[in-house]
């Protein structure tokens, strides 16, 4: 069950940062759930967090209602939403220390993107997989319906998208000052290597003799590459198996590759080859050229290691800068100042559309109290 939960917990955080929202600006009649350094966390916000990330793990897991709405783990999501608050409020104080609020690009961008959303939800045909009973109506907005259905209002997406806007902005900030080139320039290494696989064309791993072939083939083109460093690309060319790798190379940081392959090229400089072969089993044998940092790595997608593919913006800058962020938000919300109500502890699985900032039937029911829990229809939008 711990084990369990602590999944929970973390998806909850991940998601967080994905789906991000700070307080309404107008007034706001919920209930007060918390507070935080005296400030008033309404259950509008907290209500929003949980009835998208119950929503999340059914549709990702499969998780049904009677998992999710036993006490325990319910009382772990509620815990890691209102942890979501307090990560949104720190991206504030943190924006404010920083000097950096909205700029005109930034809040054009936010504009581009909602009509771009509203735009995309434009017909008012199909339905939601949603936990809350909400049907379009000939006269309503099918953006706010759609917001509605997750438990958003359009207020609580506007600022989610300008807490995130404002993180990026915080990062825009550390690239331009320079400081996001300096953690690049003393965490990061930059190398090329030929890898001979210990293992045959279906993943088995060699034995006797095929084994120590390819450890001499290894050793062999280690020998030549030290004997002519400038023929290191055309042995690469002729006998890495690393299909992944590209031809420029791996940059990396400390916890990306595999140790014994770190630790070599930590010990090397630019332009030299390791003096022995790196090993590691299950892979093979390493042939290192350690590569100069080049600072265009930083805004290319391709040089980022953990960049998923086609159409992922994620860079290294980017990477850095979001765990400069993290790093400084972790020292904010480590002194907030966190304090719940009465109201937060009443709030389950069953009742938590009564704490949404607008009127949302329950779409499950608790069993006994009705005609029993009711499963989810149609798709996400």
């Amino acid at each position: 069950m711990k084990r369990f939960i602590s999944m929970l917990l973390a998806g909850l955080l991940c998601v967080g940062m994905l789906v991000s929202v700070t307080g309404c600006s107008k007034t706001d009649n919920t209930p007060v759930v918390a507070t935080i350094d005296g400030e008033d966390i309404h259950s509008s916000e907290l209500a929003a967090y949980i009835v998208y990330n119950m929503m999340y793990y059914e549709n990702s897991f499969g998780m049904d209602m009677s998992s999710m709405a036993d006490e325990q783990i319910f009382s772990s999501i509620k815990e890691g939403c209102l942890n979501q608050v307090k990560q949104y409020r720190a991206i504030e104080k943190l924006a404010q220390e920083e000097g950096v609020s909205l700029s005109k690009s930034s809040k054009e961008k936010l504009e581009e993107n909602k009509n771009s959303n509203r735009e995309a939800l434009g017909s008012k045909t199909g339905s939601f997989t949603r936990w809350l009973k909400y049907t379009v109506k000939g006269d309503e907005d099918p953006f706010e319906t759609y917001l509605n259905s997750y438990g958003y209002t359009e207020e609580l997406y506007d600022k989610n998208n300008e807490t995130m806007q404002l993180m990026d902005d915080i990062i825009e900030k550390y690239y331009e000052e320079g400081t996001i080139k300096d953690r690049f320039d003393n965490t990061y290494l930059h190398a090329k290597s030929i890898l001979i696989k210990d293992t045959d064309d279906e993943g088995n791993a060699l034995e006797g003799d095929a084994l120590t072939a390819a450890q001499n083939k290894a050793q062999e083109i280690l020998d030549k590459a030290k004997a002519d460093p400038d023929s290191f690309d055309d042995l690469w060319e002729e006998n890495n198996t690393d299909t992944a790798q590209p031809d420029t190379g791996y940059y990396f940081t400390e916890g990306d590759m595999v140790d014994e392959y770190y630790q070599a090229v930590v010990a090397m400089e630019p332009g030299a080859i390791n003096e022995e072969l790196v090993y590691y089993e299950g892979y093979g044998w390493f042939i290192i050229e350690k590569l100069e940092l080049e600072e265009k790595a930083l805004t290319d997608t391709s040089a980022y290691l953990s960049n998923s593919g086609e159409g992922d913006e994620s860079t290294i800058k980017t990477a850095i800068g979001q765990q400069m962020v993290q790093d400084k938000m972790d020292e904010i919300m480590e002194a907030m100042e966190v304090e719940t109500t009465e109201e937060y502890d009443k709030i389950t699985a069953y009742n938590v559309n009564t704490y949404l900032g607008f009127d949302a039937e329950a779409y499950v029911e608790e069993q006994g109290s009705g005609s029993g829990a009711e499963a989810a229809v149609g798709s996400a939008g």
